[in-house]
């Protein structure tokens, strides 16, 4: 038996742009096959053409004659139930955030307790669902440091930025990094089935950098095959302490042992007369120094990764020294 559909003009059209245009499949093949029966297919036609049960393509019409053009849009769909309750996924949340680890760790943990067995695709899903996401770990001193004096050097540094934008005064950024023969470990592409090799080898040198940036982005820099000691980091003060200064030029730097000392404390009387200011951070706090940023990606990113040794070591370093804010750049904002 033909169960024809009747449609005016205005439907037909309606649902061939349905066909075409709707941006959920299920809806889109609902309204072709209203168009073939409106054309005089069977029910069991259009279940075949469109490789569907009977029963589908009766409900599509029984819905189209109940509620029209509203009957072919996609309903909601309960789905499988979750599971574990709520009271579950916040413990799972918890151990996540307490233990962390791979989700195989986090799988062993959770088995030690009476809890629903999951597998490690279901808790990577849950975690996934509760904004936790897999990243790179990293060491963090954060817990030894004093937050009341972290929190009052952050509203120091925030206004010495402030000022400084406002040609108040100019702001330095000043540290000290080391580079040695091996690259340091970090993620890279390499073809499915191999990994990525750096060779590795005992070494004893080391290059390091003394470096002061602005916060305009500028970049004063030396290199030093040497061990860096007091006498280093003074003469390079005394660099700065040159230079003109028509407003005050403050360097923030780090608590480091050679940054401090009386040789220090005598020169920063000349330094100040000079207009050079030194802010020393509360320790564990390197956040605060924006030069830390660049170190970094000179280490994980702008660096080789292959072993050099001996005058490439120095050429190297030297070249990206040179090559900052042209080759190299870092956006602050």
């Amino acid at each position: 038996m033909r169960l024809r559909l009747n449609l005016s003009v205005e439907e037909r059209r309606t649902l061939r742009e349905m066909g075409i245009y709707h941006p959920h499949a299920r809806t889109r093949m609902r309204a072709q096959g209203m168009f073939r029966l409106a054309q005089g297919l069977t029910l069991q036609q259009v279940a075949d053409e469109f490789e569907v049960h009977l029963n589908s393509v009766e409900n599509w019409r029984q819905r189209w004659d109940e509620f029209g053009l509203v009957g072919l849009f996609e309903g909601r769909h309960t789905g499988r139930p979750p599971k574990l309750s709520d009271e579950e996924r916040r413990q799972l949340s918890d151990l996540a955030r307490d233990a962390g680890g791979t989700a195989r760790t986090l799988q062993r943990e959770w088995e030690r307790t009476e809890h629903t067995p999951l597998s490690r695709n279901s808790i990577k899903e849950y975690l996934k669902g509760m904004a936790f996401r897999y990243k790179r770990c990293r060491l963090s001193l954060k817990d030894k440091r004093d937050a009341a004096a972290f929190e009052h050097a952050s509203g120091v540094v925030a206004s010495l930025q402030s000022m400084a934008q406002a040609g108040q005064c100019d702001l330095l950024y000043f540290d000290e990094s080391g580079f040695s023969p091996n690259p340091p470990l970090q993620y890279g592409w390499a073809p499915i089935g191999q990994t990525r090799c750096a060779e590795a080898g005992v070494h004893r040198q080391r290059v390091n950098v003394l470096g002061a940036l602005s916060h305009d982005g500028k970049l004063l820099w030396t290199v030093k095959e040497q061990h860096t000691i007091r006498d280093d980091v003074i003469a390079f003060f005394d660099r700065i302490a040159e230079q003109p200064h028509p407003v005050p030029c403050i360097v923030v730097l780090d608590n480091a042992n050679i940054h401090h000392g009386e040789a220090m404390e005598q020169k920063r009387l000349q330094w100040r007369r000079r207009g050079l200011y030194l802010y020393y951070l509360p320790p564990y706090s390197p956040e605060l120094n924006r030069i830390e940023i660049l170190w970094k990606q000179v280490k994980y990113f702008w660096r080789k990764f292959v072993r050099i040794t001996g005058s490439a070591l120095i050429d190297e370093v030297n070249s990206i020294m040179e090559n900052y804010g042209k080759e190299f750049t870092i956006n602050f904002r």
